[in-house]
């Protein structure tokens, strides 16, 4: 018989628990606050976006890239850990959803494992875990140096979608035993693996089709810009 462990709920990150996205807002930012000069790039980013609209490239190529063009080659450990520290503090004290505070709240009292799962950079998306008391993080996996030094490069797949399923069920299978209950909360339809995992879904938005694809599939959906 399969032990019980503690319930579970996955989280993901960018318009879920925070209103606004953090990818390239975290360039942007990492670069006005460390190497303004940097900014002088933008038109070259704009390009980059350009051809991943287009679909010339997908997400594994172009994230590695943006983040080359606004952090240049200097991704040491100490420099990462500063901005990401910073970065952190600041989302979490600023665009923390009214709902997604409730929500986590609720799961902690109710003896929930919070876990992150999302496909920003683990250099940043770890801390912002940390600053939140989440019990693990799930992100995209950058490569690192011997000295521990981060790569812009990816270490495997771009944790979206059916990735992001894939990482959630290795996690569950290390652990010790089945959890007694899981929940699962994203803003986007790509995470539909994340929620076939949960015995509880949250779809997060406030548009109607969102709310008319949640009645399809069975899933609960809240507005988290509102508490209840």
């Amino acid at each position: 018989m399969t032990p019980t462990a503690a319930p579970v709920a996955f989280y993901d990150l960018d318009r879920t628990i925070l209103g606004t996205p953090t990818f390239t807002l975290f360039l942007f930012w990492a670069a006005w606050s460390d190497k303004p000069w940097r900014l002088f790039l933008v038109p070259i980013w704009l390009l980059l976006a350009l051809g991943y609209g287009l679909k010339l490239y997908d997400r594994s190529r172009f994230k590695p890239a943006a983040i080359r063009i606004f952090l240049g080659r200097d991704m040491s450990q100490a420099r990462m850990a500063r901005l990401a520290q910073k970065f952190a503090a600041w989302r979490v004290a600023t665009d923390v959803q009214p709902g997604a505070k409730a929500a986590i709240a609720r799961d902690r009292a109710e003896g929930y494992r919070l876990i992150m799962a999302t496909a920003a950079p683990e250099f940043y998306a770890r801390e912002i875990g940390r600053v939140l008391a989440f019990d693990d993080v799930i992100a995209s996996k950058h490569q690192r140096t011997a000295d521990g030094d981060w790569s812009p490069i990816l270490d495997g797949e771009n944790c979206y979608g059916p990735e992001k399923a894939r990482q959630a069920q290795k996690w569950l299978d290390q652990q010790s035993g089945r959890p007694a209950h899981i929940r699962a909360y994203s803003d986007h339809p790509s995470d539909a693996g994340l929620f076939a995992l949960a015995d509880e879904a949250v779809l997060v938005g406030h548009h109607d089709k969102l709310a008319n694809l949640a009645q399809q599939h069975g899933w609960h959906f809240q507005d988290f810009r509102r508490t209840a």
